[in-house]
């Protein structure tokens, strides 16, 4: 009998009187709305077709006027600005977004973004050394440096000014920068507090097209829609809206780094979704930051020349190859250490010399997924570890950090992803501590991994109405992820493996009356022990394959009906 990997948590029941003021949704929709709280006509129309335009005046920022006059006057006095970026999807779209912007009214713009595996995370001296010493007198941050207050302190010695922009939360203690952007700032009352750094930089460029209308701040939004989607925040509120709108631009793209970004990944202009930049787009990114310089996507995305944009996308599909291949190995390693301890601890740790540093947070986030307990790979040089976490909901991973921040070179992040670099002799400290603080939160609570269930539908309900219904919920992301479905009493045939090393699930589901194709990424290893008869958790969507289009079931969980 196979066990279900998750906790299926049932859908509510629709009360009769929403149940009929949705009467002109499908049953099944209807449900699918109830779970998210769209209770009423009034709430799905402004959910499903939200008012043009729904995002908030850049004016409710904090300190956004402020920072508009120093670029103003540093591009009036003709200095050297610099867009200091991160080595991620977020912060190399950000980059790209402002340097872009910049360039139409300055010739003095350059972008900087930190090498992962010789200089960290955001900000870092010699960094900051090297550009004052080749005149730079502005640096400008976009998705780091609200963190980084000794660096900014050097900064200012070295006599650079800083304005910091940025969407991670704050320490009690800030830098000492010209300005910081920040809805997290504790004293500002911007109204949504998830923008990705992507979006903050968005904000910065629309205040600054009041200034220079040859800005077109509206150019950006595909952008927005990649570093948005690719740094997981709530596709709820304005980023809703701002991915929306960017992934209509990116569908109709003329940039063309982009247009061979969606080339190499075998994606079609008009056809994008945001799993697609999930999956597909932000890894390609994402992977010149890990293996080698993330200044290749940089120039992908500042690039219109036809050859330069095709050969760095190619260089980009090379390097997530070898990225992929990278992480299952390290993977097999880290499980294999992480794990040794029986039973296992309320915190999985695994770091070792040889662990490539550029791929650490991927092992992380595969062993916090398949043990549903916050995890931490991380590479060990001669005097200082570098290690990448991943949690679960159910710990706040950068309140735990905080508890232990006198034990670090530097720290940052999130509830559910951070990194962290640590002289090696407070490692073993740093392990007690957080083993301590895991199993204090975690001890009492029910570690399998829940999944909440939208509706329950039988297969003829799976049409193209359905699914029509379905794109209307788009973008899916955080907080609004694709719809989960359960049907039950289900047989199975033509089962088999697909993918490398058998990996993948495939097989045709029925009830005896329709017939669906299914397949389960990852698990290949359940194909010899499909029931007779079973209940399926799974998504529902479009198959496009070589000009073909079918309709299938994406397998989340599955278990006996009997069971």
């Amino acid at each position: 009998m196979i066990l279900p990997r998750f906790n299926w948590i049932m859908p509510l029941s629709v009360p009769k009187n929403i149940d009929t003021e949705l009467s002109s949704y499908s049953s099944a929709f209807r449900s699918i709305l109830y779970q998210r709280d769209l209770c009423t006509e009034e709430k799905v129309l402004s959910f499903l077709l939200p008012k043009e335009p729904s995002w908030y005046s850049f004016q409710q920022l904090l300190n956004i006027d402020k920072a508009c006059l120093i670029i103003q006057a540093a591009i009036q006095n003709n200095e050297n600005i610099v867009v200091y970026g991160d080595y991620d999807a977020d912060g190399i779209t950000s980059a790209a977004m402002l340097t872009l912007a910049l360039s139409k009214v300055s010739t003095k713009i350059t972008s900087y973004i930190p090498n992962r595996l010789t200089e960290g995370y955001g900000l870092n001296n010699s960094a900051l050394l090297n550009l004052a010493e080749i005149g730079v007198s502005l640096v400008i941050t976009v998705d780091n440096g609200i963190r980084s207050v000794d660096e900014i302190k050097y900064a200012n010695s070295l006599g650079l000014k800083v304005i910091v922009t940025d969407h991670h939360t704050p320490e009690k203690s800030l830098p000492q920068a010209e300005v910081i952007i920040n809805p997290k700032l504790p004293e500002d009352t911007y109204p949504d507090k998830n923008l990705a750094g992507a979006g903050v930089t968005f904000k910065l460029v629309t205040a600054l097209s009041k200034f220079y209308p040859v800005i077109n701040p509206l150019d950006y939004l595909d952008l927005i829609a990649i570093g948005s989607v690719a740094d997981v925040v709530p596709l709820i509120g304005e980023n809703r809206y701002l991915v929306r709108k960017g992934l209509a631009l990116l569908n109709q793209t003329q940039r063309q780094g982009i247009f061979s970004l969606l080339g190499v990944s075998s994606l079609t202009p008009g056809n994008v979704r945001s799993s697609d930049i999930s999956f597909q787009i932000a890894p390609r990114i994402n992977s010149s930051g890990r293996l080698g310089s993330a200044d290749i996507s940089l120039n992908l995305l500042l690039s219109q020349d036809p050859q330069i944009c095709g050969d760095l996308a190619q260089v980009l599909d090379n390097y997530n190859f070898q990225r992929k291949k990278a992480s299952q190995e390290l993977e097999i390693k880290a499980e294999k250490i992480a794990t040794r301890e029986k039973p296992l601890p309320f915190i999985l740790i695994a770091s070792d010399p040889d662990f490539h540093l550029g791929v650490v947070g991927i092992a992380a986030g595969f062993l916090a997924k398949k043990y549903h307990v916050p995890s931490i790979v991380g590479n060990t040089g001669p005097e200082f570890t570098t290690a990448s976490c991943r949690s679960i909901p159910e710990f706040n991973l950068i309140s735990a950090l905080d508890q232990c921040k006198d034990l670090f070179v530097r720290y940052g992040g999130h509830p559910l992803a951070a990194g962290f670099t640590i002289a090696n002799e407070n490692l073993p400290e740093l392990r007690n501590r957080l083993t301590a603080l895991a199993k204090e939160q975690l001890k009492n609570l029910d570690l399998r991994p829940s999944i909440s269930i939208d509706t329950i539908v039988s297969l003829d309900q799976l049409n193209a109405g359905f699914y029509s219904e379905l794109e209307k919920l788009e973008p899916t992301g955080s907080q609004n992820p694709a719809p989960t479905l359960l049907s039950t009493q289900l047989n199975a045939s033509q089962i088999k493996v697909v993918g490398q090393d058998g990996a993948h699930l495939k097989m045709k589901i029925t009830d005896g009356r329709y017939t669906l194709d299914a397949i389960g990424f990852g698990l290949g290893s359940l194909s010899d022990s499909i029931p007779p008869l079973f209940d399926v958790v799974f998504n529902f969507n479009l198959n496009e394959f070589r000009g073909n289009k079918n309709y299938q079931m994406l397998i989340t969980d599955l278990k006996s009906s009997a069971g």
